[in-house]
């Protein structure tokens, strides 16, 4: 366990990211279709925080926190916090 860390953004971050599409929409009020990562940084917890900074298709930046839980509780990661920059 530890702090946060900026790590290089991988297909598991889109993958992530994908699966939270609605949930960040949700919290936002919004429906944006696109999502462009541009930083990610995670802190291992018992599972995983990450930290994005997304842009949308309108160029808007939004700061999306999500929880991804330890695979063996086969539970789906999901936004914890979602703001416009």
């Amino acid at each position: 366990m530890g702090g946060w860390a900026v790590v290089e953004v991988d297909q598991s971050h889109h993958q992530v990211l994908a699966v939270v599409h609605h949930g960040i929409n949700q919290h936002l009020g919004s429906h944006h279709q696109t999502f462009k990562i541009i930083e990610v940084r995670h802190q291992v917890v018992a599972g995983t925080n990450y930290q994005f900074i997304v842009e949308t298709e309108d160029h808007k930046r939004i700061q999306v926190k999500v929880f991804e839980p330890l695979p063996h509780t086969n539970q789906p990661a999901h936004v914890t916090a979602a703001v416009y920059l």
